[in-house]
C-alpha cells in the first residue's frame, strides 16, 4: 500500500532539493495539475536525469520527489511500478511503438500492461485514435504508417490511460504533433514535463527550469 500523504500541498508534482550526482544539485520544482512545464539548458543528459527522477526511473542520491503529496523516491519497487503504470505517459525520442503490434494494440498497450482488461483497454485505445484522427488505420502495423501517422500514435498511447503526467524526454516530434500533444493534454487535464530546448515549444510552457553549470533558474510565464 502507498504511503500516505506527508502533508498537504497544492502541487502535483514535486521535487525539494533534488540531488543527483553528478547532474543535478539542489534543484526545486513544483508542477501543477493540467499545467507544461519545460526542462531547458546546453546539454541534455541533465534534462534527462531530471526528468527521470521526477518519473521515478532513477531514484535521487539525496532530496525528495513527491507525486500527490506522497514521496515516491521512498516507494517500494512494486509500488513505484504502479505508479508508473497506472498514473504517468511516457513519450521517448525515438517512440518505441512495438512493430508485432497494430496501432490499435500499440495503444492500447500501457493499459494492458498495468492489468486493464483487454477489451476495455481496446475501447479507450479506439476512442484516442478517433481523437487523433487514426481510426482508419487501427489495424495497420507500424511499419505500414507515415512519419506523421506513427507520430500521432506515439502520443495517443501516452494519454489513452489517462494519466496524471506526460513525461516527454525531447521527443523528436514535428511543431503540429507535439502542438497537439500539448493541446489534447491541457484539454484533459494532463500535466506535461516536457525536456527540451525549442524556443516554440518553451514558449508554450507555464514554467521553464534551466540546467546549467550554475544553479538551477525556474522562470514562471506571466
Amino acid at each position: 500500500m502507498a504511503a500516505a500523504p506527508e502533508h498537504p500541498s497544492t502541487a502535483l508534482l514535486e521535487a525539494r532539493n533534488l540531488t543527483t550526482f553528478p547532474q543535478l544539485f539542489g534543484v526545486d520544482f513544483a508542477l501543477a495539475r493540467g499545467t507544461v512545464a519545460a526542462l531547458d539548458g546546453p546539454s541534455r543528459e541533465p534534462k534527462t536525469w531530471l526528468l527521470q527522477v521526477l518519473a521515478g526511473l532513477r531514484r535521487p542520491d539525496a532530496g525528495a520527489v513527491l507525486f500527490d503529496g506522497v514521496r515516491i523516491d521512498e516507494l517500494g519497487d512494486h509500488e513505484l511500478r504502479e505508479v508508473r503504470q497506472r498514473r504517468f505517459g511516457f513519450l521517448f525520442a525515438d517512440g518505441m511503438l512495438v512493430p508485432e503490434l497494430t496501432t490499435a494494440e500499440n495503444c492500447a498497450l500501457p493499459q494492458m500492461l498495468a492489468g486493464a482488461d483487454r477489451a476495455a483497454a481496446m475501447d479507450r485505445a479506439a476512442g484516442m485514435l478517433r481523437d487523433f484522427g487514426l481510426e482508419r488505420v487501427r489495424d495497420r502495423f507500424p511499419g505500414q504508417l507515415s512519419a506523421a501517422q506513427a507520430e500521432r500514435l506515439t502520443v495517443a498511447r501516452a494519454m489513452a490511460h489517462r494519466p496524471s503526467v506526460i513525461f516527454a524526454d525531447s521527443p523528436e516530434l514535428t511543431a503540429s504533433t507535439t502542438a497537439e500533444l500539448l493541446d489534447a493534454a491541457r484539454a484533459h487535464g494532463i500535466a506535461v514535463v516536457l525536456a527540451t530546448a525549442d524556443p516554440a515549444l518553451l514558449a508554450r510552457a507555464e514554467q521553464v527550469l534551466r540546467l546549467g553549470e550554475r544553479a538551477p533558474e525556474l522562470a514562471v510565464a506571466a
